[in-house]
């Protein structure tokens, strides 16, 4: 089920404050807080996608859902501690 904005907020505070005080013996912080910012992350392609898709597929919509594309993949590479230099961006 899905939280209301103020509950996520809260959850996402109370993650915050777990990580800097390094108590988060279970990585649930961790994994919210990752999850959250991969969210954003996907509704940003998600919009872009739509408009892409709407209106005829302009040439701008593709370059934005390109550069999200990159974006996404450069800190999936980060996250798993890889040499984002490798990627050749």
């Amino acid at each position: 089920m899905k939280p209301t904005d103020d509950q996520l907020n809260r959850a996402l505070r109370l993650a915050e404050q777990m990580r800097e005080r390094d108590d988060d013996p279970d990585f649930l912080a961790r994994s919210l807080l990752y999850l959250h910012q991969r969210d954003q992350m996907l509704e940003k392609v998600l919009e872009h996608l739509e408009l892409f898709l709407r209106f005829g597929l302009p040439v701008d919509e593709h370059m934005k859902l390109v550069r999200l594309v990159e974006e996404a993949k450069v800190q999936q590479q980060l996250d798993q501690g890889e040499d984002v230099q490798k990627l050749g961006l």
